[in-house]
């Protein structure tokens, strides 16, 4: 894929994911598999992946990625914004531990579902698929940044 399909397919996945965390994922299943099919066809493009090991790799990562969508992250944004030097202790040691029992939950799903992805993968493709997410991870982070501060300015 060219340079500009790979931006406007990020711009997508951005969009998509802001929109679903705007609304109840749960509640509009049509709009999780349309992320779920942006996320996929990035993680194609990063693997260079056949469509034979698409097809073989797409039921793991949509039951990967449910399984992920499980999870909540209560604080976690406050975590990030909010300022250590203001915070009670009691406050910080709340954030942080929420921080790591979330951390701690991923890493599960993450061990669980490596054998799995190593059916299909090798570990070096495993390892481009979690750098893939990380990376639309930022994008999307990178977004919802520029539109509080866009929304911040008006």
């Amino acid at each position: 894929m060219n340079s500009l399909i790979k931006i406007i397919l990020a711009g997508i996945c951005s969009l998509l994911i802001l929109t679903a965390q705007a609304q109840d994922q749960t509640r509009n299943p049509k709009l999780q598999e349309r992320i779920s099919q942006a996320k996929l066809l990035e993680i194609k493009d990063a693997l260079a992946l056949s469509d034979a090991k698409m097809k073989e790799l797409t039921p793991i990562f949509k039951r990967y990625e449910a399984e992920k969508s499980q999870l909540h992250f209560p604080g976690q944004g406050k975590m990030l914004r909010s300022n250590p030097d203001s915070l009670s202790t009691e406050e910080a040691d709340k954030l942080i531990t929420a921080h790591l029992d979330n951390a701690i939950k991923v890493s599960t799903i993450r061990r669980k579902y490596y054998t799995e992805f190593k059916s299909v993968l090798t570990p070096q493709q495993v390892m481009k698929l979690y750098k893939s997410e990380a990376q639309l991870n930022r994008k999307v982070m990178q977004e919802l940044r520029r539109r509080m501060r866009n929304r911040a300015g008006q």
